[in-house]
């Protein structure tokens, strides 16, 4: 059983799908039963569709792209 500090730990990996099919059915069992915590992930999944909505049309420069993909990866 998770509880809501697990879940709001875990809730930006499961609203960017990077949960396992195990832990994203443990985050959904406890936004079932958590008012609470199902408020908190409606409106983060707001706040990223909004973001995706609204700064998806522009674009880096190119010597800014070209910059962040020559640094070196830890």
């Amino acid at each position: 059983m998770t509880d809501c500090q697990e879940t709001i730990r875990d809730l930006y990996q499961y609203l960017d799908r990077e949960l396992t099919m195990e832990e994203v059915c443990e985050v959904q069992a406890h936004l079932n039963r958590c008012p609470s915590c199902y408020e908190l992930e409606r409106f983060e999944s707001g706040v990223i569709k909004l973001v995706r909505r609204d700064c998806s049309s522009e674009k880096a420069p190119a010597h800014l792209r070209e910059r962040l993909l020559s640094v070196p990866r830890s």
